[in-house]
């Protein structure tokens, strides 16, 4: 499982042989069933992970309201990156959606990359850079679009979700209600 790790930085920027070596050498993985708590809200974010298989969900309370902030799959590289990058308490939960596997690396291991094998901070920057477009993306579209053009948005960027992802989490990541969705739903489906 290490290796999809790897292959997933790889993409990011070619890895040397001894960049990769160090990360075989740190990276563990992680297992959580279904419904796990990853990460708590108060509890201090201390990894960067890459999502082998599973679905997990990040979420926050909002006067008693769950509201979901991200859906992350395969292939995406998560952590609750404001309690990461300042290692204070994260003010947000991480579950598994799914049956979830996990590669990742400790904040203290990666800083210790950064400063031994500089190459590695091009891959922290750019996954930083990753990390703040799709948070950009998703104010953007909370903003300044209407129901109907989240619905499609969500439809057009992360079509594999739709079956995957209860009802009531969608609707929730696009900032209305689930009677709200399915309105939208049965509207747009009805045009096509």
């Amino acid at each position: 499982m290490v290796d999809k790790l790897i292959a997933r930085l790889n993409t990011i920027s070619p890895l040397s042989e001894a960049l990769s070596e160090r990360i075989k050498s740190i990276a563990k993985i992680s297992s959580h069933r279904k419904g796990d708590i990853i990460l708590a809200e108060g509890q201090v974010c201390s990894k960067a992970c890459l999502i082998v298989k599973g679905l997990v969900r990040f979420y926050y309370i909002n006067e008693g309201k769950d509201i979901t902030s991200r859906l992350m799959a395969e292939g995406d590289i998560i952590s609750s990156w404001l309690s990461y990058y300042t290692q204070k308490p994260s003010n947000e939960f991480i579950a598994a959606i799914e049956d979830t596997e996990l590669v990742c690396m400790e904040y203290s291991s990666i800083q210790k990359l950064f400063a031994e094998l500089p190459e590695s901070n091009i891959i922290g920057r750019k996954e930083t850079e990753h990390a703040y477009y799709l948070s950009e993306l998703r104010t953007q579209m909370l903003r300044k679009h209407t129901a109907e053009e989240k619905y499609k948005y969500f439809l057009d960027n992360h079509p594999q979700l739709m079956t995957r992802v209860p009802l009531k989490h969608i609707a929730s990541y696009l900032g209305m209600n689930e009677e709200t969705l399915s309105r939208v739903r049965s509207r747009y489906h009805r045009r096509k």
